[in-house]
């Protein structure tokens, strides 16, 4: 087989996840552009998100989904970047594996609420855990496309950028989390720590083991 065909055929996989990306992003600013503002806002200031909570309807609900799937898609395509994967199988493997994790992350948080008589307090973890991820899919989105189609080369660069944007949106994250479970909720730190390191540094550690060794 030709090599430059065979290497075309391997971007369209690529080219089809970007354009429905796309798609999404454009049905979020044309009908839920205000929910989806708040969204982003409520990284930086709790007022937002808290907003967001408070307008719970099936505005926010169609925004959490447009957004998850933002999610699985835009790091699926960075991870794929990362460890050079262009099968499609293997790709379609990456998207599974996110969703498996995201799926497990909600059930062992919901487990822990129903087990410790916290279940309140669990759907707001959950909320507040996936608000970085999902404002962070969109932030990736432009970086993902000039990864992938730019006329030069400039891959190395854009992943090292993704990198440190994840790097801040994960201590953002990691600050918001401790400051809502202690203070908000009176949570121990013991607890918080635990969950912290199972579920938000230690998939981003494994990941990292993967890339580098």
């Amino acid at each position: 087989m030709n090599p430059l065909i065979k290497a075309v055929d391997n971007q369209d996989v690529f080219f089809v996840l970007l354009t429905i990306s796309f798609l999404l992003l454009a049905i979020l600013k044309s009908n839920y552009w205000k929910h989806t503002k708040l969204l982003l806002l409520g990284v930086f200031a709790q007022r937002y998100a808290n907003q967001f909570l408070r307008e719970d309807n099936a505005f926010t609900q169609r925004v959490n989904f447009l957004t998850f799937s933002l999610m699985v898609i835009n790091f699926s395509l960075i991870i794929a970047k990362i460890l050079n994967i262009t099968v499609l199988s293997k790709v379609l493997g990456i998207l599974f594996c996110i969703l498996i994790f995201y799926f497990l992350k909600v059930l062992i948080i919901k487990f822990l609420g129903l087990v410790f008589m916290l279940k309140d307090i669990s759907k707001l973890y959950i909320f507040f855990s996936f608000l970085f991820d999902r404002s962070l899919a969109i932030l990736i989105f432009p970086l993902a496309i000039t990864i992938y189609f730019f006329s030069i080369d400039v891959s190395q660069i854009l992943i090292l950028i993704t990198y440190i944007l994840v790097i801040l949106i994960l201590i953002l994250k990691l600050v918001w989390l401790w400051k809502i479970g202690s203070k908000a909720f009176g949570l121990s730190y013991f607890y918080i720590f635990l969950y912290l390191c199972a579920l938000e540094i230690s998939p981003l550690l494994l990941l990292a083991q993967g890339v580098f060794y």
